[in-house]
């Protein structure tokens, strides 16, 4: 009985010194939950709109041809956001688990080499980074960057076109754009962009008089036809569609005159992706129309800003 006892005795003396020696050991921290309730129970503060902005400049894909950032980055949107611009233009794709990645598709189609519709955000995530090593942000990344008490920049969200077979996915790209938009209480945040395609377009126009968000339409078509749509605003390739400077027909008074919004992209400092006016004349007549803009989107934004001042 006493060599029991003596045994029991040495097993606590042990035990009890091993749970001393645990306590002296780091804990991890637990991982904080992106959601809307803190660790406290307390709501995530967000700001529901941006305060003031003093221009009308979007920087396309966040600059990043002036700034060396990838295009669709954190940085490229930082980098907006440090300039205090109106917006910045970003590229959107629904992904196969509901979510909108925001990149820009090579070859049309393709994220890291894969269709966005067929992988999740995750798999998107895993098969490449960004050249800076950032991995690729969602809309809620973006929002959650933006969505900040003092800050002026908003997302202008473009709908890609993918073919003109192809709808689908633009159609629930921008649908759940909607919805995490709505989620987020960041409609004054966005606005879209939609590309020409009618199918795409009329979608859309849906989600913008259910949700109240802007979107401009990219089609080379007159006032008329854009309001047939259900269109307030057009946002046109100063290059492909506008006159003078340009290879189209349309006007900034055409517009003008119907009572309609109107945006112009690329105004840039050089040629850069084939699809800008750059031209000195050019660029002090858009200058010179700033005021009967709705806003000019360029890859130069630091460099327009101060054309403008």
């Amino acid at each position: 009985m006493n060599r029991l006892l003596s045994i029991a005795g040495a097993l606590t003396a042990a035990l009890l010194l091993f749970s001393c020696e645990k306590t002296d050991i780091p804990q991890p921290k637990p991982i904080e939950q992106p959601d809307d309730q803190g660790q406290g129970g307390g709501e995530v503060k967000r700001a529901t709109e941006p305060a003031a902005c003093s221009n009308r400049v979007v920087a396309h894909r966040g600059g990043s041809r002036e700034s060396g950032n990838p295009d669709n980055s954190r940085a490229s949107l930082r980098y907006t956001m440090d300039l205090k611009c109106y917006a910045m233009e970003c590229d959107i794709y629904w992904t196969k688990d509901n979510n909108v990645v925001i990149a820009h598709a090579t070859d049309t189609y393709y994220i890291n080499g894969l269709k966005p519709w067929e992988h999740t955000l995750l798999e998107l995530r895993k098969a490449g980074k960004l050249k800076n090593g950032e991995e690729l942000p969602s809309l809620e990344d973006f929002l959650d960057m933006v969505q900040v008490e003092g800050n002026c920049t908003k997302l202008c969200l473009d709908i890609k076109n993918l073919d003109g077979n192809t709808t689908a996915y633009p159609i629930k790209a921008v649908q759940r754009a909607c919805e995490i938009i709505k989620e987020r209480k960041a409609e004054k945040f966005c606005e879209f962009i939609c590309t020409g395609n009618e199918t795409v377009a009329a979608q859309a126009a849906t989600c913008m008089t259910v949700y109240g968000i802007p979107v401009g339409w990219m089609a080379d078509k007159g006032p008329a036809a854009h309001k047939a749509k259900g269109f307030n605003w057009a946002n046109l390739s100063a290059a492909s569609y506008m006159t003078p400077y340009g290879q189209g027909v349309r006007t900034i008074d055409e517009f003008k005159n119907a009572g309609m919004q109107i945006s112009v992209f690329n105004i840039d400092k050089q040629s850069g992706d084939g699809n800008a006016v750059f031209s000195d004349e050019a660029v002090n007549y858009y200058v010179s129309r700033y005021n009967d803009l709705r806003f000019i989107c360029t890859n130069y934004p630091d460099w327009l800003l101060k054309k403008l001042k």
